[in-house]
């Protein structure tokens, strides 16, 4: 059973295979009999799938890794699937299944056993029916790469024909997709001589327009807000957002301006986030008692209304009513006026990332990084490649005790403050679950190093404009055919530019030079890393006195601890010596995006859940004692007034109020800022 879509269907005997194309990946259920299928609509399912097929089956077994459940005809989860076996009363369910595809049987009007086994977090289910039953199989390809390219050429009316077909990804239109599982990958974009769309795409019908200036900076800039509301784009000569029940407002005098559109697209997401608490996941939030009771609207009211409705009640909400709950983006861009980075929109708008053109900054704030697509990089700043995202699609993220790194030319230093900055128990439940090399700086030693699939790689010997200049010789990166090697770290200065663009356009996804880093800040790096954080806060948070010229996609987190447990930080800011107020941030992981949840259970942290880029305050404030045990738990990365704790003694009371001493004497009647 083929079709253009990202799934397909095959019947082989008792088996039902089902295909996801996007992620070249496939899973198997196998039933008692012979599997007799044949296409249903996807209406049949409350969750949006790419397609499905039915067939009558008395004994279903399937993949069911940690998460699977089953759930009630409303959606609610009824029971999560364990290892013990559970008995459901005649009914219409939903068994609801992680696997290599979000999968949905959907059983209808029948009673069953269930019974699972879990081994490290994978296993199988099986559902055993009284008579032969009908089920119904929904397939959701997970959608983490671009399923198509769209050819495009040097022309702004080609590239304004394309943007609502980046939306073509999106799995449903409505406050749902603001879960980043929801949000499927845009199809990728390349520079050609004529316009083509391939025929498996589709253009969204949301009832929202925006007409723009075909120009290529307003364009760039309404890109995301296009891809997230599935509008339609249209020429025109003042920019505005137009709902087809005649609302009218503008987006710019004369052009986009890229603060309003970011503006609007931060308002509808965040509000999405809130309606959506109506929806298949109702769990407590910390953004939503907090900003819930403010609003001019309900949110749960909103949920089963058309867009263009909910914008109207999203646009009479005051601003700052939530604006102090908005979560960071993961990048702010800043491109070209020309068809050149038509091809980074897709990793773009992926997630949600506010796009400004040429000199404008003002996208650049509340974002953990500013990408440019061409030199000159500000310094802290990163070079945005469309090589850095693809060789990240190629390349998923590793769990850490698969992961290995490489050290070379640092001394044992590096190692101890590697020990130092782990965090989490993962780490400590081996004595080192991760692999660690060292090597001197010679030019086969890095060399072999870039051409193998490290993680993470640090140079100790400069980086310069000809390559590294090791003990032996000059390395210059444009001689390597490949760089398998995830991350290089290196040391360099402002004319090293050119050979680290050189290493992510080989195969790295991301890197950084930084013109002082000894072994202890590398070793520093290199455990944060290991401790899954992404990979500009490792370096940010490593001590090392920059600045720091990052390339590549350098938000991301290419190892992860088991399960995909975000990394998190403590921010503690001192009210006086003795009186120390907490915020927390969960940062995302290689599986939590734009969008997604997470929950800190921890004695100083509320146990509601919130989203993923937030920073919250946590009541009641702390004494310097409980500061002080606070930061010797190890847990999270701790940053006391605006200097990160690297762990490699034990915090006293009495640094505490040190601390607060200098933060207090040093800080202006207007610093309120809680992030360092």
């Amino acid at each position: 059973m083929t079709g253009a879509g990202p799934i397909y269907f095959e019947t082989v005997g008792e088996e039902l295979r089902i295909h996801d194309r996007v992620m070249d990946a496939t899973c198997r259920l196998t039933a008692d009999r012979s599997v007799d299928a044949e296409r249903v609509s996807d209406a049949r399912f409350l969750f949006p799938v790419d397609a499905a097929v039915s067939f009558e089956a008395t004994t279903l077994s399937m993949p069911a890794n940690a998460g699977s459940c089953v759930r009630d005809e409303r959606g609610d989860i009824d029971v999560q699937l364990s290892d013990a076996e559970v008995s459901f009363p005649r009914g219409t369910y939903y068994v609801d299944v992680e696997a290599a595809c979000k999968l949905y049987v959907k059983v209808f009007d029948a009673a069953f056993e269930a019974a699972t086994e879990h081994h490290h977090g994978e296993g199988a289910a099986t559902l055993a029916f009284e008579e032969p039953t009908r089920v119904a199989v929904g397939a959701r390809s997970r959608h983490e790469r671009p399923h198509g390219t769209i050819t495009v050429p040097d022309d702004p009316g080609a590239l304004r024909e394309t943007l609502p077909y980046l939306a073509s990804a999106v799995k449903e239109w409505s406050s749902e997709r603001s879960w980043p599982t929801l949000r499927g990958h845009p199809p990728r974009i390349e520079r050609g001589d004529a316009l083509s769309i391939p025929s498996g795409l589709t253009r969204p019908d949301t009832g929202v327009t925006l007409a723009v200036p075909e120009t290529y900076a307003s364009l760039y800039a309404v890109a995301p807000l296009a891809y997230y509301l599935g509008a339609d784009v249209v020429e025109a000569p003042e920019p505005e957002l137009r709902l087809d029940n005649g609302f009218r407002q503008s987006l710019g005098d004369g052009a986009v301006s890229p603060r309003t559109a970011r503006a609007l697209l931060e308002r509808c997401f965040f509000l999405d986030t809130l309606v959506r608490t109506a929806g298949y996941y109702d769990v407590p939030r910390q953004e939503y008692e907090a900003v819930a009771g403010e609003l001019s609207f309900y949110p749960p009211a909103l949920y089963d209304r058309p867009i263009p409705e909910q914008l109207m009640e999203y646009l009479e909400a005051p601003r700052a009513a939530f604006a102090d709950s908005l979560p960071d983006a993961r990048y702010a861009a800043v491109v070209r006026d020309d068809p050149t980075d038509a091809p980074l929109l897709p990793f773009l708008v992926r997630d949600l990332v506010p796009i400004a053109v040429g000199d404008d900054r003002s996208v650049t704030g509340r974002a953990l990084a500013t990408g440019h697509s061409t030199p000159p990089i500000p310094d802290g700043d990163t070079r945005l490649s469309v090589s850095g995202f693809e060789h990240g699609l190629a390349r998923p993220v590793r769990d850490v005790s698969e992961e290995r790194i490489a050290l070379l030319g640092v001394d044992d230093a590096a190692r101890d403050a590697l020990s130092d900055v782990l965090i989490g128990r993962e780490h400590r439940e081996a004595d080192e679950p991760f692999t660690v090399e060292t090597a001197p700086t010679t030019t086969a030693a890095v060399r072999d190093a870039l051409e193998t699939d490290y993680g993470f790689v640090h140079v100790a010997s400069p980086l310069t404009a000809a390559g590294f200049d090791c003990r032996d010789g000059v390395l210059d990166p444009t001689t390597l055919d490949d760089v398998s090697a995830r991350v290089v770290s290196a040391v360099g200065g402002q004319n090293a530019e050119g050979a680290l663009d050189a290493l992510i356009e080989r195969g790295a996804r991301a890197g950084v030079v930084s013109p002082s880093l000894d072994s202890r800040t590398a070793g520093r790096t290199a455990g944060r890393f290991l401790s899954g954080a992404p990979f500009e806060r490792a370096v940010m948070w490593s001590g090392a006195p920059g600045p720091f010229r990052f390339a590549g996609d350098v938000t991301a987190c290419p190892v992860v601890l088991g399960g995909g447990v975000p990394i998190s930080q403590y921010v503690l800011r001192s009210e006086s010596l003795d009186n120390h107020r907490l915020w927390v941030r969960a940062w995302w992981s290689g599986f939590n995006v734009t969008g997604g949840l997470t929950a800190i259970y921890a004695e100083h942290v509320s146990d509601r859940y919130r989203l993923v880029g937030t920073e919250i305050e946590q009541p009641p404030a702390l004494s310097s004692a409980g500061v002080a045990a606070l930061c010797n738990e190890r847990e999270a990365v701790y940053v006391l007034n605006g200097e990160v704790y690297q762990h490699d003694h034990e915090v006293t009371p009495d640094e505490v109020r040190q601390s607060a001493a200098r933060a207090l004497a040093d800080r202006s009647p207007t610093d309120s800022d809680t992030q360092f």
